[in-house]
């Protein structure tokens, strides 16, 4: 599917890492004064952890400082992280490269010319790790979310009442015209949607309308906790249903009104869309799929009782999207 801008901007933020070694390259011998670069910090092979918030779209990344050893006089000096530019380093040859996926990445500084020519390169590799947290509050108090613990209710294990906007996203509950102040779910879905955010963001996302998180029911019929079918996540405050999604213009993008269903012979995920509207929806929960942010999707796809939201929640075990006729389109569907 075709990527909205929004998505390539956060494609350079999420840098896929490549497996090599550190390397220096001379520049021209024709040139009076050559210029060599070599990187003092970071340490090949050393680990860094994705610890900070990065403020412009609340991404999750390890900064990573940047020293080099400058020979020569380079007019401009690149970073790069597997291909992906980072910026002009500053010419002393300190600097912080951002750094939010994990693996192994490769980092390069490019010197030029004043004619924009290619002088001198080196390269390093580093390991971007998750940091060791002792449970999901740590995990938000790391992003700086402001919650209170509880109130208890009958089927969630870890319930926080979370304060909005939520990493930079107001959340209104479909029936207001006022956004939630505060919000009660799971803690693990209070996180989930602290790492949704920035690839709402990324797309020009300032607020997500839902139908709702807690409610202590069964999937189908009976009364918990017999239930013939099992509990539903929304039991365990661990699902949330979106409506739709509103970005900075204003623009209100329903799932009800704005979502085309697709043909049963086709994924969710590669469907042909409709209109800008419906390619921006798809576009949004299938990006919020792929990075497993959630670990199932329904979509208006799966049946009629989905029809006006996205169901999303962090059912143990599962890693699917659904599609129609209750069929399963694996983590590999794009």
């Amino acid at each position: 599917m075709r990527r909205l801008p929004g998505e390539r901007i956060l494609a350079a933020l999420l840098v896929v890492g490549l497996v090599g070694c550190s390397s220096e390259i001379v520049g021209d011998d024709d040139v009076d004064a050559p210029v060599t670069l070599a990187f003092v910090s970071p340490a090949p092979g050393s680990a860094h952890v994705r610890d900070t918030i990065e403020a412009s779209i609340g991404a999750r990344v390890a900064a990573v400082g940047i020293e080099l050893t400058i020979a020569g006089t380079p007019a401009a000096i690149e970073l790069a992280a597997d291909d992906v530019a980072l910026g002009a380093l500053d010419p002393s040859g300190l600097g912080t490269a951002l750094l939010p996926a994990l693996g192994t990445t490769t980092i390069t500084a490019t010197a030029r010319d004043a004619a924009g020519e290619v002088v001198a390169t080196a390269s390093v590799d580093v390991d971007v790790i998750e940091p060791e947290l002792a449970d999901c509050r740590a995990w938000l108090d790391l992003y700086g979310a402001t919650y209170t613990v509880g109130p208890a209710r009958d089927g969630v294990a870890d319930p926080v009442t979370i304060t909005t906007p939520i990493n930079g996203l107001r959340y209104r509950y479909s029936a207001n015209t006022a956004p939630r102040a505060t919000f009660f779910m799971d803690c693990s879905l209070a996180l989930s949607l602290l790492e949704a955010a920035p690839h709402l963001r990324a797309r020009g996302v300032v607020e997500v309308v839902d139908i709702g998180v807690y409610n202590y029911r069964c999937i189908g019929s009976g009364t918990p906790p017999d239930c013939p079918s099992g509990m539903s996540q929304h039991a365990y405050a661990k699902g949330i249903d979106i409506a739709g999604l509103t970005t900075a213009d204003g623009t209100f993008y329903s799932v009800n009104d704005d979502w085309v269903i697709d043909p049963a012979s086709e994924k969710t995920c590669e469907a042909a869309t409709s209109n800008e509207k419906d390619a921006y929806l798809h576009e949004a929960i299938c990006a919020l799929k792929r990075n497993r942010v959630w670990n199932i999707v329904l979509t208006p796809n799966y049946n009629a009782a989905h029809r006006n939201h996205f169901h999303v929640d962090l059912t143990a075990g599962s890693d699917f999207i659904r599609g129609r006729g209750g069929v399963d389109e694996g983590p590999d569907h794009h």
